[in-house]
């Protein structure tokens, strides 16, 4: 074919692609400019309430719009009214969209939270334009601001109150919306150390959880709970309420308020401390000495007074126990009283004392994989049966807590061996080792680890003299030990460490072979194969640097069975 014949038929080529997709385009431009897509909300929306999201979807243009597909993206704190509270996406299709046709879609919704907050909802659809094979897609928005609660729920507590004082918690709620709540309950989570006394409305379940029914609009309630706390002097505690509804079928909570009250300067005040520095860290073997200090801040005498010390912990030795406390040992609490303390019978006002006990660590009780991250924890209380009168408590109590971790522990064992078979490593030369004569021997650095995970472990140690490296070596954990020949020092990088390795199941485990060529001035002697082995490591649990180490390796103290002690020695 001639030149001018191809210029010619690319022309034409070119001009049916620029006219087709001059068609593509202006189809694409009307189609879209066509299609028309309409969302509205109600004027005013409050938390919990329910409100309707209306989709108007017109096609204004002359072609159907094929298999129209309706996306609804909603944002953070609103939800589809009978879904799942984390569901904030919805895909619906729609069919054929007819020319000059008005398709209406309706969804229900719910704001859970953002009270005086503005937010925005998002409406794409897509369809298939007749005719073509490619997708268009229009998007559209409304936004909207949710103005306040549609019922409100609040919490009136003292600032401050006694430890053991009786004290009350009003809870009350309001509908404020135009719509009536169903199935409504009310939900109070109280710290761990209250004690329920009563409530002017007695719960339904438990002592927390009131099932009010249907809340007509406008209408309100109140529910006083009476109760005691105990904790330390200052300690912050606080009070959660909640109400949830039902919606199609789910429930959803539609407002919550929490309060804070905080324990006043105890009239009778303990303080638990450990002879230890405040960086301690407990080890398996160390020798606890505790003191609970208690002082009397009254104007009056307190009679009877109790000192108590429950023992939290599965590393409290508890056979080391010295102390002249009696140990009940249903939930391990030791107690003191005018029985065994004389101080106790009556503490004077202003007067303070102390009471103490000597306990040791034991060693790590590791029976599974979830023993691990263990901690001493001590909790004091003091009390007397006599109480000020301005205190509305049938008892004066103090609270102290203490508690301590245990560190990990990792250990190293180094063995070495001349006949080795298990390790699939053939060592070769003579033995006993000879003077000028090479023979190999196999170093094994077997890695445990105790009571937590550690990470950025690793084993190092120099080679002896007239010692060198093969190349031979594996590890079951982190990477093969590497070597220097520069400084002769080898380097095991273990990487993390699980707790209980080498406990439960074998250790983790490296081996690397080395070749010793004894001198003649070694004759008589044994060589040291490798010098004493060091591990250092990080403590995930407690955050303290580890370290541990082993002794040297010697032709004369192998852990080969098939050679015997002290046979190492070199020979001319």
């Amino acid at each position: 074919m001639s030149f001018r014949a191809v210029f010619i038929v690319f022309s034409a080529l070119l001009i049916v692609a620029i006219i087709g997709g001059g068609i593509f385009l202006w189809f694409e431009t009307r189609g879209v400019r066509d299609l028309k897509m309409q969302l509205t909300v109600p004027e005013e929306i409050q938390a919990g309430v329910p409100f309707a999201l209306n989709v108007a979807i017109s096609n204004e243009s002359a072609n159907i719009l094929k298999d129209a597909e309706l996306t609804i993206e909603l944002p953070e704190g609103v939800i589809f009214a009978g879904s799942a509270p984390d569901k904030n996406f919805f895909s619906k299709n729609i069919g054929n969209l007819g020319s000059g046709s008005l398709t209406e879609e309706s969804f229900d919704l719910l704001a859970l939270s953002g009270e005086r907050t503005v937010k925005e909802v998002q409406a794409t659809i897509t369809y298939l334009p007749q005719s073509l094979n490619s997708k268009f897609e229009k998007s559209a928005t409304v936004v909207f601001a949710v103005s306040g609660e549609g019922i409100a729920v609040d919490v009136s507590l003292p600032e401050k109150v006694f430890g053991g004082e009786t004290f009350e918690a009003k809870i009350s709620y309001t509908n404020l919306s135009e719509t009536d709540f169903n199935d409504v309950r009310l939900k109070v989570a109280y710290p761990p150390s209250f004690s329920f006394r009563s409530a002017s409305l007695p719960p339904d379940i438990g002592n927390g959880m009131w099932e009010l029914g249907d809340v007509k609009k406008g209408s309100k309630g109140e529910i006083t709970v009476k109760g005691s706390l105990i904790g330390p002097d200052n300690a912050f505690f606080e009070l959660i309420t909640t109400l949830e509804a039902r919606f199609l079928g789910r429930s959803y909570t539609v407002a919550e308020k929490s309060a804070a009250i905080v324990i006043a300067p105890s009239a009778l005040s303990l303080e638990a401390t450990l002879d230890k520095n405040e960086n301690y860290f407990a080890k398996p073997g160390d020798d606890l000495v505790y003191t609970l200090r208690f002082t009397n801040n009254t104007d009056i005498g307190l009679k009877n007074v109790i000192v108590q010390a429950k023992l939290t912990g599965a590393m409290f030795d508890l056979q080391s126990l010295q102390t002249s406390a009696a140990l009940r040992t249903a939930d391990n609490t030791l107690l003191w009283n005018a029985a065994n303390t004389s101080a106790l019978l009556l503490l004077p006002p202003g007067a303070s004392g102390e009471v103490r006990f000597r306990i040791r660590v034991r060693d790590y009780p590791i029976a599974r994989l979830s023993d691990k991250n263990f901690t001493l924890k001590v909790d004091g209380q003091i009390e007397s049966p006599t109480v000020p009168s301005s205190v509305a408590a049938d008892r004066t109590i103090g609270v102290s807590f203490h508690e301590v971790k245990v560190g990990g522990q990792v250990k190293v064992d180094a063995r070495g061996l001349f006949r080795d078979a298990s390790s699939g490593i053939l060592n070769k030369g003579p033995w006993p080792p000879q003077s000028g004569k090479a023979t190999n021997f196999t170093i094994h650095w077997l890695l445990t680890n105790y009571g937590t995970d550690i990470e950025n472990v690793e084993v190092k140690a120099f080679l002896g003299g007239n010692v060198r490296f093969t190349g031979v070596a594996k590890s079951t954990a982190g990477s093969a030990p590497t070597y220097t020949e520069a400084t002769q020092e080898v380097v095991w990088k273990v990487g993390n460490v699980i707790a209980g390795k080498g406990i439960l199941g074998s250790p983790a485990e490296a081996i690397f072979q080395v070749e010793a060529t004894p001198s003649i001035n070694q004759v008589g002697a044994g060589m040291i194969l490798v010098q004493p082995i060091s591990v250092s490591a990080h403590d995930l649990f407690t955050g303290e640097d580890l370290a541990a180490s082993d002794s040297e390796v010697k032709t004369t103290s192998l852990d080969d069975p098939t050679v015997q002690q002290g046979e190492g020695n070199v020979v001319p």
